[in-house]
């Protein structure tokens, strides 16, 4: 009968059946639906992303996400006044990942924390 195993911190360490798990594994009742989840103590957490896993978005994608949120791209393009490398990649990119600089210099330029950035670009990874 396979066990399913996490470490200290809820990470998933696989299912074992007949094998002996590292030592200091804890088991857990099922395996999550992806190796990515932390164990939380009683359920399996969401899939949590590095910035560089997230999906590249199109400028499209990009731009009505934002617009969504109440940022423009004029908006945007206040914000890149005087930063011409900013504005000629804001304008001519065939895409954005998320640890782009560009993203960076923005994210405080509107007040938005990295959580919202991230929940933003996923939101705007299902624009089709």
């Amino acid at each position: 009968m396979t066990q399913y195993f996490v470490d200290g911190t809820g990470a998933y360490l696989g299912g074992f059946d007949g094998a002996e798990p590292p030592e200091g594994a804890l088991e857990v009742p099922s395996a999550p639906d992806d190796a990515r989840q932390v164990w939380d103590g009683s359920q399996w957490g969401p899939v949590v992303l590095a910035p560089a896993d997230f999906p590249s978005l199109s400028p499209r994608q990009i731009r009505l996400a934002l617009n969504d949120i109440g940022i423009t791209s004029a908006d945007v393009a206040t914000k890149l006044a005087g930063n011409e490398a900013g504005t000629i990649e804001w304008n001519y990119a065939t895409y954005f990942k998320r640890t782009h600089p560009l993203i960076a210099s923005l994210t405080p330029a509107f007040a938005l924390t990295e959580a919202q950035v991230d929940s933003l670009w996923l939101y705007a990874a299902e624009i089709k």
